[in-house]
């Protein structure tokens, strides 16, 4: 497919612009007229032209999770109204304000409209809508229960997108500490040591051993801070380098669930994406392997990613999801048994949800706290740390009392 800009007019004589992915310009020219537009001229690739009228249009960076929440379940509770998938979809984009959801919805509405199913028409559009998510649509279409599928995914998005918010808002206190301590720190080094080392200079005595080292490392500083950038600079782009690498994504995720309660955290998202994305795939009905696989594809962690995948190709060879899951050190044995209960007993979902549902409580609580237990952490480290260069400072003040006497 290709992308065509187009100039219509509308049935006022308005002038319309706007930009269209599509095989030909035919299909172009047939989807402006099913919705009302005289096409005027279609060429294909973007326009440039730029209209402050199409500011709204602009979009900078990814579609905000609220958005899709928001629009996933208006056209849930549209389409349990009884309204036509195709109004449906029009009402809720004509509720959209950013714009490049607002023009990729535009193209789904004339894809529907043109007779293709709302997976297929989401389809094209993987960037915004997940693969899992339009086999979910698909399925749906398939027994009825679109609108339910639609609630439940914006319910689930919003769910995962509530507790990730929680994590880093958790985090953001120690790093905004640490980033003021470093640029204390340096403020210290840089302007504040050098005199305090010709004063004591000028009385030409022997310096105790960590205001010498405080000196030393002040002089270092200053001597090679152009040094020590490039360094940083290089050291940061090799890192994320590496980690762009399936190698380096893979020994950089499981680091991160070996860091102490961060890991734990870490692993504890992860099972609650797996449980919630799972529960929600048996219900719709999703064959289990292709379940599994389309939940590996989902996460975020290679680690869980790889890990499901093995457990899809075993499933594939006849064994049960708990059996392969126990042989897995990331998924607990709470999980793995419950998953074990719910296949002898047939209520997968239920066993599965409560489990979930424990988790997503003791992860809530966690990162609550997160920020109380890291607290007196780096208020320790921020304490020797500055207690070393107050030490430093100060103790010469006894060694100069004594050189004056």
């Amino acid at each position: 497919m290709a992308n065509f800009s187009y100039t219509a007019t509308d049935k006022d004589g308005k002038i319309v612009k706007g930009n269209f992915n599509a095989a030909d310009k035919d299909t172009v020219a047939n989807m402006l007229i099913s919705q009302g537009l005289s096409p005027l001229k279609i060429r294909q690739g973007l326009d440039f032209n730029f209209n402050f009228s199409n500011l709204n249009n602009i979009n900078i960076g990814q579609v905000p999770i609220k958005d899709k929440v928001i629009f996933f379940r208006e056209l849930s509770v549209l389409i349990s109204s009884g309204i036509p998938i195709v109004e449906a979809i029009n009402i809720a984009q004509a509720q959209v304000t950013n714009g490049g959801l607002k023009s990729i919805l535009k193209e789904v509405g004339f894809s529907v409209e043109s007779g293709k199913s709302l997976s297929d028409s989401f389809a094209p559009h993987r960037q915004l809508f997940s693969e899992m998510q339009i086999q979910l649509i698909k399925t749906a279409e398939a027994s009825g229960s679109l609108d339910y599928i639609l609630d439940r995914i914006a319910t689930e998005t919003e769910r995962a997108s509530d507790l990730i918010s929680k994590f880093k808002s958790a985090m953001m206190y120690p790093v905004i500490v640490i980033i003021v301590a470093i640029v204390a720190i340096a403020i210290v080094l840089t302007k504040m040591i050098p005199p305090m080392k010709q004063l004591y200079a000028s009385f030409n005595a022997n310096l105790p051993a960590p205001t010498q080292i405080l000196i030393n490392f002040s002089d270092f500083v200053i001597a090679y801070w152009v040094y020590i950038v490039i360094a940083l600079v290089i050291v940061a782009i090799l890192a994320i380098w590496y980690r762009s690498t399936p190698k380096g994504r893979e020994v950089t995720d499981k680091m991160f669930l070996k860091i102490p309660i961060i890991g734990s955290l870490l692993q504890k998202l992860q099972i609650i994406s797996f449980g919630r994305t799972f529960i929600l795939l048996v219900k719709s009905g999703v064959p289990l392997v292709r379940g599994l696989n389309m939940i590996a594809d989902s996460m975020g962690n290679v680690v869980f990613k790889e890990s499901i995948r093995y457990i899809a190709g075993e499933v594939e060879k006849g064994r049960s999801i708990s059996s392969v899951m126990s042989q897995i050190e990331y998924f607990p044995p709470l999980l793995w048994r419950m998953v074990a209960i719910g296949e002898q007993t047939g209520k997968m979902e239920e066993v599965v949800g409560k489990v979930i549902e424990y988790y997503q409580s003791e992860t809530a609580s966690l990162i609550d706290n997160l920020s109380k237990v890291m607290e007196p952490i780096i208020t320790i480290i921020l304490g020797v740390v500055v207690g070393f260069i107050g030490i430093s400072v100060y103790l010469p003040i006894y060694t100069l009392g004594n050189v004056i006497k």
